[in-house]
């Protein structure tokens, strides 16, 4: 993207000075005050930096001696160029330059934010000292004009991107790319698979590729598509499964619950279904439960048809004891922030320790996510959890076995 690509005319750069009522006599004050800023410049290089380092993602780009003087003579020449005194299409097309090179580092914007109000000040202290008060108005709007198109490079990224998501779910849920993958839950004892948990994935129509749906979860929700979204992955998985003599889960949050019109889409499909007595709902430990009698309504209602009860995501919420009680779960899933680095963790290990004695007195299985290496592997297994399930021991399929 360049100034030219974006029509960025004579015209239309001077609508933008117009816009911030910047004009010759800003101009000629800039221009004036060129000979004393030059004086100040080496300071500003030094406070700049010092200030800039507080933050992480400083240290990560300017990585080496080398980076760091290219930077500086980039920021020495930019700030000397404020007080050029010419502000013309040349003067714009610099600046996207170096806009599109912010971007393309990938340098946060609040980055750019914060180092801008580090100039401003700076300025605007010399010309107090200096006695240059007349020149105070067209120092702030250069600053302010610099701030604007070295920002808008993220705002028509983000914009573009936003565009870009939105009409990649619609046409996933036009064109049912909206698909059932399966994670295999083993026996800790046998480790024969005993159960699936079914994700949902999308299909990208163009290249093939599966993706997760994880990262669009907001998204659709705020374009009105998750409902779509769910209907087609329960449907789905309905559709393999109740062919199928394995146990299988499926998802859901306190959003999907509360909607009457989605929990009749359930019921519906669990009359249909032949062994819905397979079938596990998942209910999130971590979501904020509003009305909890929707809950246990939801739960006396599919249990009329054989299904049964999982806690996910379990050690990781907000869920309070006495609701997970009254829900009597069939499953608990241990969340997988508390096994991911139990091999290690003393506090982990006794966490989840704790939660299969109580798993236990409820006359409840366990499941730990997140196995991903032999070490958790055996962990856990020595621990006596009932269920495994991880990448070590199987990833997300688009089968069964």
């Amino acid at each position: 993207m360049n100034l030219k690509s974006k029509n960025i005319n004579e015209n239309n750069f001077n609508k933008v000075l117009k816009h911030y009522k910047f004009n010759s006599s800003d101009a000629k004050a800039l221009n004036d005050i060129k000979s004393i800023t030059v004086k100040y410049v080496e300071k500003l290089l030094k406070g700049f930096y010092k200030f800039i380092f507080e933050f992480d993602h400083a240290k990560m780009f300017l990585h080496n001696n080398e980076v760091l003087k290219r930077h500086e003579q980039g920021i020495k020449d930019w700030f000397l160029s404020l007080f050029c005194g010419k502000y013309d299409e040349s003067y714009f097309e610099k600046l996207n330059l170096i806009s599109e090179i912010h971007v393309r580092i990938g340098l946060p914007a609040h980055y750019v934010n914060t180092a801008f109000s580090y100039v401003r000040r700076f300025v605007k202290d010399i010309l107090i000292k200096e006695n240059k008060l007349t020149s105070l108005s067209s120092w702030d709007k250069i600053i302010d004009i610099n701030l604007d198109i070295l920002t808008i490079a993220y705002r028509e990224e983000e914009q573009s991107k936003l565009v870009s998501e939105i009409l990649f779910l619609k046409n996933a849920v036009a064109s049912e790319n909206i698909l059932p993958y399966f994670q295999p839950i083993f026996n800790s004892r046998t480790l024969e698979i005993e159960k699936y948990e079914s994700l949902m994935r999308i299909k990208e129509a163009d290249l093939g590729d599966v993706v997760s749906v994880f990262k669009y979860l907001d998204l659709s929700k705020k374009v009105k598509l998750y409902e779509e979204m769910m209907h087609l992955m329960f449907s789905k998985s309905l559709k393999i499964f109740c062919k199928k003599d394995f146990e299988f889960s499926l998802n859901l949050c306190y959003e999907d619950i509360k909607n009457d019109k989605f929990r009749n889409f359930i019921y519906d499909k669990i009359k249909d279904c032949s062994t819905s007595n397979y079938i596990i709902f998942e209910i999130l430990e971590s979501d904020c439960i509003k009305d909890f009698s929707i809950v246990e309504d939801f739960v006396s209602t599919i249990r009329k048809y054989g299904c049964k009860i999982a806690i996910d995501d379990f050690g990781s919420g907000y869920s309070s004891m006495e609701n997970i009680l009254k829900l009597k779960p069939e499953i608990i899933k241990i969340d997988g922030s508390l096994i991911k680095d139990i091999d290690t963790s003393i506090e982990s290990k006794t966490i989840v320790k704790n939660i299969i004695s109580m798993s236990k007195e409820l006359n409840a299985k366990t499941v730990a996510e997140y196995v991903h290496s032999e070490e958790v592997f055996k962990t856990v297994k020595d621990l006596g959890v009932d269920f495994l399930q991880g990448f070590y021991l199987g990833k997300p399929q688009s089968f069964i076995r």
